[in-house]
Parts: structure tokens; sequence; C-alpha cells
């Protein structure tokens, strides 16, 4: 018949369904990770932008500090 204990078959399965749901938090973890990185990585870019913007309407107020006319 059946050489396995039941109770071994049924710690196997216990083990496994351990191991799965081990991976699906270490998956649900990189993938919040790579939502932060992305929207860290977005910020930086509009933060770089504004800069340079501030820098260019600086330098445009110097060379025409009246504005400039249409």
């Amino acid at each position: 018949m059946n050489s396995i204990p039941a109770s071994s078959v049924r710690r196997s399965r216990d083990d496994s369904a351990r191991g799965v749901e081990s991976l699906l938090w270490l998956a649900a973890g990189a993938a919040w990770a790579i939502v932060a990185i992305k929207a860290w990585s977005q910020s930086k870019k509009v933060e770089a932008r504004r800069k340079t913007f501030s820098v260019s309407d600086r330098l445009l107020q110097q060379v025409f500090p009246n504005g400039i006319r249409h």
C-alpha cells in the first residue's frame, strides 16, 4: 500500500503552501519597491525640470529685463 504516512504528506503540503505564500509576499514587496523607485525617479525629474526652468527664467530676465513683447 502507501508507504508514506499521511502526516508527512500533510506536512509536505503545508511546507509547500508556506513556500508559495512566501514567494507571493516577496513578489508583492518587489512590485511595491519598483513602484516606489519609479515614483521617486519621476519626482526627481520634475524637480530637475523645475530647476532648469528657474535658471532659464533668470537668464531671460537678465537678457530681457523688460520682458519680451510680441
